[in-house]
């Protein structure tokens, strides 16, 4: 049983490797609060038409996904050899009741995803979180190994997500936010209106206290 993992690739990886497979697939259930871990913030700033919406903060599982972390972090904060970074990117899909869509640092429309460093794609690093609850953030790929730029956030738990899309965080500030995204009037999944990533940034935890 492939446990929702669809994809180019995942049949492949799965005759490969089936325990492998399997291990990655069957995530447990993630304690966010489980030893005190201090982990770093981002934030994205959201404004459309001009009007400030508000501030989305996620934090970062960097002890769980320690390079997924990071290439968030350098496309947050644009500190990348090809100067990358999701401000000034858009939401450009928008699944009611399922995830909201975005990164693309190139085209900004979703047709394209390259990660912070030289090769477009990183690979998978683990799935151990399971896409269980509305506000979690996610690498979007196309299939194994296809981490670039683009994200979702979800808007509910999004089961067929686990072992195809790696979790890297969750919301933990600006649902009022998120809540007025789900509730754009979109046409074929697009957001009528542009709706931006006016500005962004990391907080580490030295700088939380």
């Amino acid at each position: 049983m492939l446990r929702g993992a669809k994809g180019f690739g995942w049949l492949d990886t799965y005759r490969k490797s089936p325990e492998e497979f399997q291990r990655f697939t069957i995530p447990t259930p993630f304690d966010w609060s489980k030893d005190n871990v201090q982990r770093p913030k981002a934030f994205f700033e959201v404004s459309s038409g001009g009007e400030n919406w508000g501030r989305l903060v996620f934090e970062l599982a960097h002890d769980v996904v320690p390079k997924t972390v990071e290439n968030f972090k350098r496309l947050t904060t644009g500190d990348n050899a090809n100067k990358l970074t999701y401000r000034n990117t858009k939401f450009h899909k928008i699944r009611k009741g399922e995830a909201v869509m975005g990164g693309d640092v190139e085209h900004k429309n979703g047709d394209l995803s390259h990660s912070s460093y030289e090769t477009r794609f990183i690979q998978d690093e683990n799935f151990i979180i399971p896409h269980s609850s509305r506000g979690l953030i996610s690498m979007a790929s196309v299939g194994v190994n296809t981490n670039g730029s683009q994200f979702y956030i979800s808007l509910s738990p999004t089961y067929y997500m686990n072992g195809r899309c790696t979790v890297f965080g969750r919301l933990v500030e600006g649902e009022d936010v998120l809540s007025r995204l789900e509730k754009v009037y979109t046409y074929r999944l697009v957001p009528s209106n542009d709706i931006v990533i006016s500005d962004c940034g990391v907080i580490e935890p030295a700088a939380q206290k």
